[in-house]
C-alpha cells in the first residue's frame, strides 16, 4: 500500500512537471500572468498565444460587458432582436474599465452574438447563451450547451448550463460555442467545427488554480491559417487544462493584456488588415 502511494505521488509530480515545462518558455505579463507565444507550421502554419492566469492572486476577480442603457428595447438598426450590449473592441472595453478606476490586466472576447448580417456593422449586439455580469441577466438564449462562470463566492466553472434559480448567485457569466474538453477528455466542436478559422477559448486546470486562454490567427495564408475546436483543446490539455469552453472566434477572437511599462493595452491577437472588430461580449480580468 505505501508502495503504491509513493508511485501516485511520483506519477502526479510527473504531470505537474510536464505542466511546468511548457511554461518554461513563456514570458511575464503581469503578476500571476504568463503569455507563451508559439509558431508551428505542422500539421499547418499556424500562430498561437497562450496565457496562463494564476486564479489565485488576492484582489483577483473579473467583469464582463455590462447591460447598455438602452437595454429591452429594439435595435433601430436591426428591430427583430432587442439591445442587450453595445458593441465595442476589446482594448476599448479595457480602456474604459481602467479609466472607471479598474486594475484590469487581461481582456479577451467571449460570447458569439447577433445580429451578424450584413452590412456587419450594427451598433448592439444580443449575446448567445446565458449572459450576466454581478447577478443582473443580460440575455438568456437557450439552450446553451457551454458555459465559462465565475460565482460571487469565488468558484470558477465550465458547464454546459445555469439554472435560473441560481442567476442571482453568477458574478460573470458568459456562452460559449461549444465544450470542447470536459473533465480532460477532448470533446467534438460541436456546432462551431467549422473550417480552419481564427480561434479563441478558455481553459480551467483541474484544481481551478489556472485560467488559460488560447488564441490562434486563421485565414491569413502568409501568417497564420487558423485551427479547429479539437486542436485547441489539445493544445490547451497540453498546457495544463482540464476543462475547456470553444468561445466566438473568427474575425471576433481578440486577447489583450495591459502593459505597465507602456501604460496601454497590448494586444496579442493579429486580425487580418490588423482591424480589430467591434464585439457584443467581453471578458476582463482585474486585480483590485
Amino acid at each position: 500500500m505505501r508502495k503504491a502511494a509513493v508511485l501516485l505521488l511520483f506519477l502526479c509530480g510527473l504531470i505537474l512537471t510536464a505542466g511546468d515545462r511548457f511554461w518554461e518558455k513563456a514570458e511575464t505579463v503581469q503578476r500571476g500572468t504568463l503569455l507563451r507565444r508559439i509558431e508551428r507550421t505542422d500539421p499547418r502554419l499556424m500562430k498561437i498565444c497562450m496565457m496562463r492566469i494564476d486564479l489565485t492572486q488576492p484582489g483577483l476577480t473579473f467583469t464582463a460587458t455590462p447591460r447598455d442603457a438602452d437595454w429591452g428595447k429594439p435595435m433601430p438598426d436591426y428591430p427583430a432582436l432587442t439591445i442587450a450590449t453595445d458593441r465595442v473592441k476589446t482594448r476599448d472595453f479595457m480602456l474604459a474599465e481602467r479609466a472607471a478606476g479598474k486594475n484590469m490586466i487581461v481582456a479577451a472576447n467571449s460570447a458569439p452574438w447577433e445580429p451578424w448580417v450584413r452590412p456587419f456593422n450594427h451598433r448592439y449586439g444580443n449575446p448567445l447563451g446565458i449572459m450576466i455580469l454581478d447577478g443582473e441577466l443580460i440575455t438568456d438564449r437557450k439552450p446553451t450547451g457551454a458555459e465559462f462562470v465565475v460565482w460571487k463566492n469565488g468558484k470558477i466553472d465550465i458547464t454546459d448550463t445555469i439554472a435560473p434559480e441560481d442567476y442571482s448567485k453568477v458574478k460573470v457569466a458568459a456562452g460559449g460555442f461549444a465544450l470542447i474538453m470536459l473533465k480532460g477528455e477532448i470533446l467534438p466542436g460541436g456546432r462551431y467545427e467549422k473550417p480552419l478559422m481564427p480561434r479563441i477559448a478558455y481553459g480551467l486546470s483541474r484544481d481551478r488554480k489556472y485560467m488559460y486562454i488560447i488564441t490562434v490567427d486563421g485565414r491569413q495564408p502568409e501568417w497564420s491559417l487558423g485551427a479547429t475546436g479539437r486542436e485547441l483543446a489539445e493544445m490547451l490539455k497540453e498546457a495544463g487544462a482540464y476543462d475547456a469552453i470553444n468561445m466566438d472566434g473568427g474575425g471576433s477572437a481578440t486577447l489583450c493584456y495591459w502593459d505597465r511599462q507602456k501604460k496601454e493595452p497590448v494586444t496579442v491577437t493579429h486580425q487580418p488588415k490588423n482591424v480589430e472588430r467591434n464585439v457584443g461580449a467581453n471578458l476582463g480580468i482585474y486585480l483590485k
